[in-house]
């Protein structure tokens, strides 16, 4: 029994007076030799109690010393984790770590089994800020770039955007949780942040090219045919297999990118698998639990959606809903993906102008369905396929082409030469054509009324000079396809000349190009071919087919719009606008009342609320007023273009709703220029 207490112990120092008696050379402490001494029961047991109460008091400090390192390591995402399990019971924590120390303290496990427990926990704990980090950097680049793989499906720029949005959401998030943890120095170790970005950038990459594996849409026809409850299910089940694929890869480069930057770490394939296995496991769970949650949203928003739209064809079932519904998003998606291509060539034509701006964009999906729905109550279309929708969508992909105002120094200039032996001034002619004809004699506005028309078109010719010649020139090089052409706007407003018109169809490969223009007086002049229709002239030469039915909106609406088509599929039809800056700024918020007129903006869609009844209300012969004065304002805005300063037009008059009540000023303030650009400011 000596020697096994000689093997523990190097010098006892000892206080207990029944050993004292064993300390032969009086220094206070037993010598091994002295301790070979010891022969009664009762003193070994002395010996050993005090022996193991030293051995433990060290031992726990040191378990307890453990265990504020790891407490040290804790950052602000390892802390919130901590504090889940610590508040749930699950998993390992700083709780069960405390306990296990007590539990060592009484006996109930040894010194190892404590400190492995502490050991797991700090392993543990750095898995839980890796399987957080890789999930949110998912999650991140999926946010950012996944609606490009949704329209315009996977490509390098995609995948190189997802691994970009990767790489700074891991690092970024590692080095949070680093900063925020005890350790110095650690936040900017150099090797980590590499290793986090490096790794980041794989989980984005991976992530973003995995989505479409495990998830889908909630469509029309889920609502109609499935419960929500079969949907969650279904978005689990897929959102599981999504993250399982995304967390395996994610893992296996985590462990290959430590072992490869880290001396001490040697690749095992082992750990390998072990690494995969673990984060596909979180990543299946994680995966499952957003595919859920994920689907129960969309099928909610889904079924909203559908709902709204019944109430507002109430002629059409809820499975033509559902059915125009996905072909409204197919459709939409289709457009997005062919969009580059699309306005790649038209681009092209315009490049390089001076002062223009080109913008595009594919039809949204609810524009599509409201499009569909109305031509399907209308007879217009019978079945319900990709075709048939297709067909009845004529502006798919929309492009713009916004001009540049002329300056007023340019307009002066060449106003004047106009002017010129006329007997006219400048002056003369911008009051005249700012509405103020006062104090002009019978025979002047006679010569005013006979060189407007001249005047107004070479103004125009000059603002539109290069984005003409471009249009021209590619529609003859084939980059640009047109197969209408709307020049909407009266003889001020409009953008081409008559003359310009006959250009455009004398470059148009295709027989006859159909134009629908106000005709000018000078282009009716020189040709003898000239002919009434009803209520359309129409002039028809070799190449121009011109009627001016439906040239001139109510609204005095501008624009020159074209009908496209495109080489690389002839199934999208597209639409080509042209016209000014400051017009374009007025157009977008001008439709607003109209589409409430005309019922494409209902009282379900509350957002409109505040000038919807005003609009709605409105008598006929007031909202004839109300058009009056947004056609002068039409008219301001092309004098502004063309370089002509006159005032704004002013809202003024009575207006009353339909039953004769007057609609107040304030409402009406809601709906001029300034009141309709701020309103549509607010939706946004």
């Amino acid at each position: 029994m000596a020697e096994g207490i000689n093997g523990n112990i190097e010098a006892y120092k000892f206080q207990n007076p029944q050993l004292q008696a064993y300390d032969t050379d009086g220094n206070g402490e037993l010598s091994i030799f002295e301790i070979e001494n010891i022969s009664d029961q009762e003193g070994i047991e002395i010996l050993f109690n005090e022996i193991n109460t030293e051995s433990t008091e060290e031992q726990v400090a040191s378990l307890e010393a453990q265990l504020q390192s790891v407490k040290n390591e804790q950052g602000i995402i390892s802390n919130i984790w901590n504090g889940i399990k610590c508040a749930t019971g699950i998993g390992s924590s700083t709780n069960k770590c405390e306990k296990a120390i007590e539990d060592f303290k009484n006996g109930s496990i040894s010194y190892e089994e404590a400190s492995t427990i502490i050991s797991e926990f700090q392993t543990k704990q750095k898995n839980s800020v890796n399987l957080v980090s890789n999930i949110a950097t998912g999650v991140a680049a999926v946010a950012v770039v996944g609606s490009a793989v949704m329209t315009g499906g996977l490509s390098l720029g995609v995948i190189g955007a997802a691994a970009g949005v990767g790489a700074a959401t891991k690092a970024g998030l590692k080095f949070a949780d680093r900063a925020t943890n005890k350790v110095e120095g650690d936040a900017l170790d150099g090797k980590q942040i590499a290793k986090d970005a490096l790794s980041g950038a794989v989980d984005g990459a991976i992530s973003v090219a995995t989505m479409g594996i495990g998830t889908a849409a909630v469509t029309g026809k889920t609502v109609a045919t499935q419960t929500v409850k079969q949907t969650i299910i279904q978005g689990a089940k897929r959102g599981a297999l999504d993250g399982a694929i995304s967390g395996a890869v994610t893992g296996a480069s985590d462990y290959t990118i430590e072992a490869a930057f880290e001396d001490d770490v040697q690749f095992n394939i082992g750990d390998l698998t072990k690494s995969t296995l673990t984060n596909a496991a979180g990543g299946a769970l994680a995966g499952g639990v957003m595919g859920g949650a994920t689907s129960g949203i969309q099928y909610k928003n889904m079924n909203a959606i559908l709902t709204k739209r019944q109430t507002k064809f109430s002629n059409l079932t809820k499975e033509q809903i559902a059915e125009l519904t996905d072909q409204a998003n197919s459709l939409h998606s289709k457009y997005s993906k062919n969009l580059k291509k699309a306005s790649s060539s038209t681009e092209d034509a315009f490049k390089g102008i001076d002062g223009i701006e080109i913008t595009s964009r594919p039809k949204s999906s609810n524009s599509i369905f409201e499009k569909l729905a109305k031509k399907l109550e209308d007879g217009e279309i019978s079945v319900i396929d990709e075709k048939s929708c297709l067909e009845a969508i004529g502006d798919g992909v929309g492009i713009r082409v916004q001009m540049k105002s002329l300056t007023p120094t340019e307009a002066k200039t060449l106003i004047e030469s106009k002017l010129e032996n006329t007997g006219i001034t400048y002056d003369d002619f911008v009051k005249y054509l700012s509405g103020d004809k006062s104090g002009f004699s019978k025979e002047m506005l006679t010569s005013l009324d006979a060189v407007q028309p001249s005047v107004i078109n070479a103004l125009k010719e000059a603002q539109t000079a290069d984005t003409f010649n471009a249009l021209v020139a590619g529609i003859r090089n084939g980059d640009i396809s047109i197969t209408e052409l709307n020049n909407y706007g009266n003889d001020l407003s409009s953008y081409f000349t008559n003359r310009q018109l006959q250009e455009i169809a004398d470059a148009y490969p295709n027989g006859k190009l159909d134009i629908v223009s106000k005709m000018d007086k000078d282009f009716a002049f020189e040709h003898s071919d000239v002919s009434l229709d009803g209520d359309k002239t129409v002039v028809k030469t070799d190449k121009l087919n011109l009627t001016e039915k439906g040239a001139i909106k109510k609204s005095g609406y501008t624009s020159t719009q074209m009908n496209t088509k495109y080489s690389f599929d002839d199934s999208i039809n597209g639409e080509l606008q042209i016209r000014g800056k400051e017009v374009n700024q007025f157009a977008d918020v001008e439709h607003i009342p109209y589409d409430i007129r005309q019922n494409k903006i209902t009282d379900l869609d509350t957002e409109y609320a505040p000038i919807y009844d005003t609009i709605k209300s409105m008598s006929k012969d007031s909202y004839k007023q109300y058009n009056q004065y947004l056609t002068d304002v039409y008219n301001w805005l092309r004098l502004k273009e063309l370089g002509i300063e006159a005032a704004e037009p002013v809202l003024r008059g009575t207006f009353t709703t339909e039953a004769g009540q007057v609609i107040s000023d304030e409402a009406m303030q809601m709906l001029t220029r300034s009141g309709l650009t701020n309103f549509a400011k607010s939706l946004h």
